[in-house]
């Protein structure tokens, strides 16, 4: 299955099953440091497989994957170990990456680390998370919850949680909890017993230029849940793909609602409310208390608390599983807290993912809000251009940086110029261009005033900043 997923989805699978359930080998990962490589690579090496990896980036996930036993070497070498059986790769390499060419000359199988993750649940009692947004924070929510009910579940999830142990753990108990990620279609392949959709708006048009075939992966995993689907009622899409589910719930701050939400009270830390399931009418309301401030955050804990009822964990261990709840990195991380300056680090890359990040950050009541964004793939830019524009309503100073391509080829009208000039064609948000990640910071660091509030917006390489930040800023 080269490159990506093929067109007969399920004979994909099988054949992975296939391969996983034979003896293990020595497998090969290309573009092993992004999340979710790393998740599944941990993954196959705790199941006997002889693990190696190589990326051009190396930094806290290949030293997190060292310590269990992948080897990781820096750059794409123009040849494989003899002994390698299969590769897995990432969607960010191209297709004339040496290693894949090395694969293919040689018949070597090669997979995408959206088919190998859905494989891996074969034989759990899995749940599987998807959504556009909020799908990294209800996963490691849900993840909370059930260690706190002592079910001990295996869990692969894109982002760093060091709370949880990173990005991927091996449990002893029966479940598996699994970020779903729909980016390359790959969404179609999960059996899970239960699914929890957070919304549905198009994305990823680098895969899906269209609409029509990004909803398809979306009702795929709904008709192949066996259990159960939960889904967000305040999401007009996300009941519309799960109306072929076996069984479904819904979620959402409306009182129509089969896990309704009541009570909502959002703090700059955190979020409380209170939840009533429909199908529990004698249960008395549950109060809830999550330590993630902002209503998309406290809309993701009831989705989490919603999932977790259905599968039949007790009321009790939700509420302690989303008490002991902490972020993954880079989810509104605040890497720098003075009585004069506060610095958050988010991924948000699109508008309502920025819209989120800055109705939180508004709670933080700062004199300015001030941000740097870096735009992720020119695909997504080009066909979202004019919406990012009114995602940074509220901001007094919006820097914008080099587009992270992600391999993606340029495209014209997709650069940060052209994003720059339809913010400033809307009128409402004082923007400027920065060259470079460093000037960016520069601007930043030398015109800060007391009392801002920083964002660094993206999902890619524009962390960086963060790292300056804790260092320049405690040397001052």
């Amino acid at each position: 299955m080269d490159p990506g997923l093929s067109a007969s989805p399920g004979g994909a699978r099988d054949e992975i099953l296939s391969r996983l359930r034979g003896a293990p080998g020595r497998v090969h990962f290309v573009g092993v440091a992004g999340v979710g490589m790393a998740g599944v690579a941990r993954h196959l090496a705790a199941r006997g497989w002889r693990v190696s990896g190589s990326d051009q980036a190396t930094g806290r996930i290949t030293d997190w994957l060292a310590t269990h036993g992948v080897e990781v070497t820096h750059g794409h070498a123009r040849a494989l170990p003899p002994d390698v059986q299969w590769v897995v790769r990432t969607p960010a390499v191209g297709d004339d990456n040496p290693e894949l060419a090395a694969a293919r000359s040689r018949g070597i199988p090669v997979d995408p680390r959206g088919a190998v993750l859905p494989a891996l649940l074969d034989g759990f009692r899995s749940i599987a998370v998807c959504g556009t947004h909020g799908k990294t924070t209800t996963a490691a929510m849900i993840t909370h919850i059930l260690r706190r009910a002592g079910m001990d579940p295996s869990y692969c999830i894109g982002g760093e949680l060091d709370a949880l142990g990173g990005v991927a753990g091996v449990g002893r108990g029966e479940w598996f909890v699994a970020e779903a990620d729909e980016s390359d279609g790959t969404l179609a392949l999960y059996h899970p017993e239960y699914t929890l959709i957070t919304n549905v708006e198009h994305d990823h048009m680098e895969h899906f230029p269209d609409e029509e075939g990004f909803l398809e992966c979306f009702r795929s995993v709904a008709a192949q849940t066996r259990e159960t689907v939960v889904c967000c009622a305040e999401d007009a899409r996300a009941p519309a793909v799960s109306g072929a589910a076996r069984r479904r719930f819904t979620y959402g701050f409306d009182a129509g609602a089969d896990a309704a939400g009541e009570a909502l009270h959002l703090s700059a830390h955190a979020s409380r409310f209170r939840f009533r399931l429909r199908w529990m009418a004698a249960q008395p309301p549950v109060p809830v208390r999550v330590p993630a401030p902002g209503r998309h955050n406290a809309l993701n804990a009831l989705g989490a608390a919603a999932l977790a009822s259905a599968a039949g964990v007790p009321a009790a261990a939700i509420q302690a599983g989303l008490a002991a709840f902490m972020p993954a990195r880079r989810r509104f991380e605040v890497v720098w807290k003075d009585d004069t300056l506060t610095v958050v680090t988010d991924s948000a890359h699109h508008p309502t993912e920025i819209r989120a990040v800055l109705e939180t950050a508004r709670g933080l009541n700062g004199r300015r809000l001030r941000a740097v964004f870096q735009p992720h793939r020119y695909t997504r830019t080009h066909a979202l251009l004019h919406a990012f524009a009114p995602a940074f309503d509220g901001l007094d100073d919006l820097i914008l940086v080099p587009v992270y391509s992600a391999s993606e080829r340029p495209i014209p009208g997709a650069q940060s110029e052209d994003l720059h000039a339809a913010v400033q064609a809307y009128g409402k948000t004082p923007a400027r261009l920065a060259p470079s990640l460093d000037l960016a910071w520069q601007w930043l660091r030398d015109e800060r005033e007391p009392h801002d509030v920083i964002l660094i917006l993206g999902a890619g390489d524009v962390e960086q900043i963060a790292d300056w930040a804790r260092r320049d800023l405690a040397e001052r």
